[in-house]
């Protein structure tokens, strides 16, 4: 039968054992503090590409900025929420209506949500294409299932429009 510990012992199991679950703990943290700063200087230092800033309206009417990737398809131009829970996309919803910056020009688009998984993995490639590693890597944390591609359909003002597109003169009178 092993002998019962002495206080002095005790004591000093238990400043051992918090040494060892302090030390751990500070690897632990260690750890995901590098995986943070290198996921921070990884965005710095690799070029994502071609990125717009979208501006899409809140109930309230207020203007909410979002930069995003874009693919241009024969089908059109196109953006990916990461899932349909974000913010931006639940603006959306509420008020296609957007304004897309892009090269220095902000045009006016009704952004259509797309549920068709074959639209889906038709901009989930292009996007691969275009943005290379960076899209990668993101497929391999997130899940490209829950992707939601949104199809940009221009708006053109009432400037822009040609002569049969605008309304007729009244000439009744």
């Amino acid at each position: 039968m092993t002998e019962p510990l002495s206080d002095s012992q005790r004591t000093d199991l238990a400043g051992t054992t918090r040494r060892l679950l302090m030390s751990r703990i500070r690897m632990v943290m260690i750890g995901v503090g590098s995986i943070a700063a290198v996921l921070v200087v990884g965005t710095w230092l690799v070029d994502e590409g071609e990125i717009v800033k979208i501006t899409t309206l809140d109930e309230m009417g207020r203007d909410h900025e979002t930069e995003l990737w874009i693919v241009d398809l024969p089908s059109g131009s196109w953006l990916r929420a990461g899932t349909p829970e974000v913010e931006w996309l639940a603006r959306v919803r509420a008020n296609p209506d957007i304004v897309v910056e892009r090269g220095g020009e902000d045009r006016r688009y009704r952004a259509v949500p797309e549920t068709s998984s074959e639209i889906r993995h038709e901009i989930d490639r292009a996007m691969s294409e275009k943005y290379g590693a960076v899209d990668r890597f993101w497929a391999r944390v997130s899940d490209h299932a829950q992707t939601v591609p949104i199809r940009l359909v221009p708006v053109r003002d009432e400037s822009d429009q040609g002569p049969l597109e605008r309304e007729a003169p009244d000439v009744s009178h």
